[in-house]
């Protein structure tokens, strides 16, 4: 092929049927999120209504799309330094350059127009071509991720690649301080059930606010009420949700997430904070106890996942209690409190 008829420009909805034909190929399908049943209306749809934060390009070559690049760049604050991208091509045109040319433009607009320092992206560990197009532009492996998706009979595990920019501006963190008194706190017994709206919101909405909470979670300390009310007041389809009551208030909140996609519904994301005066007093163990039967016991999942800063030993301790193991190192993952923290993903795997 030559590379001087290939136009790298943004999609267009025009552009649909070519990204169909793309999407829907067995050979490249199997190496993305969708189905085999996906449909044309689902591709139109994606084309049509581009999602905030979304950068997409098309490689046309002789009036025909045949291949797309994805920048998604992260728009929850304390992330926006942060993107993923997306790549696929159609399998007519594999190792003929496409991808390189598409992954060159799309670093460009990373780097150039975004100014993102993180880039990554996620690759099924079988498909050794893209993995080495994503090395020749500079991503390097951060870690696997285990059974992450099912597809085509079987589970596949996903290699986990960043490219950073500028890692010298922001130097690894020491340890913050340790805050725990001398003597070992009183275990508090808690109970745990179902949040309630509104009589928890006040609560929960000052654990939200706390700087130690926001440090080890990606909440701001700017967070008004009504951002929590709106998290509280109805969960979306797949959010199962218990706080820790203790001492007549709510301590603390543990979530699972479970994904949407028919291909990865056996996966769960796990989030948790508790309130920094119950550190330590196994407020976090009988939240992540209760979430763990949940998962195990009524929803069948095989997988939970989460992330933690490297700088939290005592959360990473406590997931590890739990069966929870080190799959891979975020580095620059999270801005706040002043500093870069790089965070371990981690998983439980049944």
């Amino acid at each position: 092929m030559n590379n001087l008829n290939l136009l790298i420009r943004p999609l267009h909805p025009d552009d649909a049927a070519d990204q169909y034909a793309i999407v829907s190929d067995p050979r490249v399908a199997v190496n993305l999120m969708q189905l085999p049943s996906m449909e044309f209306a689902e591709t139109q749809k994606w084309i049509q209504e581009p999602k905030p934060g979304h950068h997409r390009l098309a490689a046309e070559l002789n009036g025909r799309v045949i291949g797309a690049i994805n920048v998604q760049q992260n728009l929850r604050p304390r992330l926006m330094h942060s993107g993923k991208v997306g790549l696929m091509v159609h399998p007519d045109h594999w190792g003929q350059g496409v991808g390189s040319a598409l992954m060159a433009a799309a670093l460009n607009l990373a780097d150039g127009w975004l100014n993102l320092l993180r880039l990554e992206l996620a690759v099924y560990t079988h498909n050794a071509a893209a993995i080495h197009l994503y090395e020749k532009f500079g991503f390097e492996t951060e870690g696997v991720r285990q059974k992450v998706v099912f597809g085509d009979g079987r589970y596949f595990d996903e290699q986990v690649m960043a490219r950073l920019r500028h890692p010298e501006w922001y130097p690894p963190q020491p340890l913050p301080a340790s805050t725990r008194p001398l003597k070992k706190p009183e275990p508090a017994h808690a109970t745990i059930r179902p949040p309630r709206y509104p009589d928890d919101l006040d609560d929960l909405y000052h654990i939200f606010r706390l700087p130690e909470v926001g440090r080890t979670t990606l909440q701001l300390p700017s967070q008004e009420i009504s951002h929590t009310r709106d998290r509280l007041k109805e969960a979306p389809p797949g959010l199962y949700r218990y706080v820790a009551e203790a001492d007549g208030r709510v301590v603390g909140m543990a979530t699972l997430h479970q994904s949407q996609n028919p291909r990865h519904h056996h996966a769960a994301g796990l989030g948790m904070m508790v309130h920094p005066a119950y550190w330590g007093r196994g407020i976090g163990s009988q939240l992540v106890n209760a979430l763990v039967k949940l998962a195990d016991d009524w929803l069948q999942l095989s997988r939970i996942e989460l992330e933690v800063n490297t700088d939290n030993p005592p959360a990473i301790r406590l997931y590890e209690k739990y069966g929870f193991v080190i799959e891979g190192t975020h580095k620059l993952h999270a801005y706040g409190d002043g500093r870069m923290a790089d965070s371990h993903f981690m998983a439980r795997i049944n």
